[in-house]
């Protein structure tokens, strides 16, 4: 990331973390495998971003199954 110390990442690095959590969730990676870290400032806002876009790009389990909730 080229922001520097806890800067705001560019609209590219934002498009980028959001297509790898699309991705990855697609695939079925587990959460952990987020390439950004969390506990770097320069990494943290593409790591919660990731994290979110990872979190929508789930798939429903209770849509997938057919049942509905109680």
């Amino acid at each position: 990331m080229s922001t520097g110390q806890g800067g705001t990442p560019t609209i590219e690095e934002l498009a980028a973390a959001r297509r790898s959590a699309r991705r990855a969730a697609r695939l079925g990676a587990p959460p952990g495998a987020c390439p950004y870290d969390p506990r770097d400032p320069d990494q943290r806002p593409l790591a919660t971003v990731w994290a979110a876009t990872y979190a929508d790009a789930l798939p429903d389990d209770t849509a997938a199954s057919g049942q509905e909730e109680a």
